[in-house]
């Protein structure tokens, strides 16, 4: 029996979107630049394999995420940045069988 995936989505930002993110999800917490960004979401992608679970990095543009809340009905905030980028992990994960 083959084991199940673990897996999780990282909405993973350019830096020329960085601040757009910024400015549209307030509520988020945010490091003060790109770089330092970038620095920790690295890390937390080591953790995670460290810890068995497939990371995958969700490539997340402000406006097709802004988009896809608006065709989903969702507001645009954390959570629905969470899900979107889960949703991202689940689409290439299914790719992959």
């Amino acid at each position: 029996m083959q084991k199940p995936v673990q897996a999780a989505g990282m909405a993973w930002f350019e830096e020329d979107d960085y601040e757009a993110f910024r400015s549209i999800l307030p509520d988020r917490s945010w490091h003060a630049t790109f770089s330092a960004w970038e620095a920790a979401a690295n890390e937390g992608i080591e953790r995670l394999k460290h810890q068995g679970v497939r990371a995958i990095k969700a490539q997340a543009r402000s406006a097709d995420f802004v988009a896809w809340c608006r065709h989903t009905g969702r507001n645009v905030n954390t959570q629905a940045l969470l899900d979107f980028a889960n949703e991202a992990a689940y689409r290439e994960i299914v790719g992959d069988h």
